[in-house]
């Protein structure tokens, strides 16, 4: 699921992946701020503080993976809504995906090699 959020001011598009292991930062993001440790993320209302390792991540930003979803403990995610929604103390945060954020253009003769 992707979403933007800001880093310093700078929007950025966020991917929240369970089948991350590690939280990873781009190394094009890296060398603008120059910061991989304690980094602040905004989305939605939300503060994440988190440590990333920088990797060459292509048209996404940044990657939330294991590190940030485990001390969410329970979420409920709706995939075809794009949906978490998270409880922070007695307060309910839902994060809404964009599904724009998400689609790749593919030309017909893409699609026909592929078929």
């Amino acid at each position: 699921m992707k979403i933007k959020g800001t880093i310093r001011s700078k929007e950025v598009i966020i991917l929240v992946d369970s089948g991350a292991t590690r939280n990873f930062l781009s190394l094009e993001l890296v060398q603008q701020p120059g910061i991989c440790r304690r980094v602040c993320i905004s989305m939605q209302g939300l503060i994440v503080v988190e440590d990333f390792l920088p990797l060459e991540l292509g048209n996404t930003d940044v990657i939330l993976g294991m590190p940030w979803l485990g001390i969410l403990r329970d979420v409920k995610v709706n995939w075809k809504m794009l949906t978490m929604k998270i409880r922070m103390g007695k307060t309910m945060i839902v994060l809404k995906g964009d599904s724009s954020l998400s689609r790749t253009e593919v030309s017909l003769k893409a699609m026909a090699r592929a078929m």
